[in-house]
């Protein structure tokens, strides 16, 4: 029986196809004696790069995870004392730039969170689908036998 539960950010199929052109691209440069393949290999793994959560529920552990190739990296840590699942809506924040020009970007996002001892929380998942963000607050809760808040809109509902 699994006691592992896994969610990672999904990514479009089309970038994880240039991401995969473009590290080929790119050893073929680094073995053709240039150094410019290192930096589009770089630039591959950024595009290939999808973040999420793993918890353990036999050995009560979690971990934040980076996945490259679907290769994970990340280190595990103690599971507390869980109370609750909470989704909320959020806005991410990025900086583009242009030579002189700058401009602050804002889109929601949502988050689901553990809270355990009142007011602690472990940052698990970030989507910009809610329905996606309900989908694993409803797996975690389910798992870990607790309740999930809704904070998505301006009054909070328990589910």
């Amino acid at each position: 029986m699994n006691y592992n539960i896994r969610h990672l950010q999904p990514i479009p199929t089309i970038k994880v196809i240039f991401a995969i052109v473009l590290s080929l691209f790119a050893v073929y440069l680094f073995f053709q004696g240039t150094l410019f393949g290192l930096v589009l290999l770089g630039a591959a793994l950024k595009l290939a790069l999808r973040e999420g959560f793993e918890l353990d529920l036999q050995e009560k552990r979690y971990r934040n995870i980076y996945s490259v190739f679907a290769i994970n990296f990340g280190s595990w840590k103690k599971l507390p004392e869980i109370e609750y699942v909470s989704v909320f809506k959020t806005i991410k924040k990025s900086r583009a730039r242009v030579i002189a020009a700058e401009a602050n970007l804002g889109f929601e996002v949502y988050k689901l969170n553990l809270f355990y001892n009142k007011n602690k929380h472990i940052e698990t998942y970030v989507t910009d689908d809610k329905e996606d963000a309900f989908k694993v607050a409803k797996h975690i809760a389910l798992a870990l036998t607790i309740d999930i808040l809704d904070a998505t809109e301006t009054e909070k509902v328990w589910l």
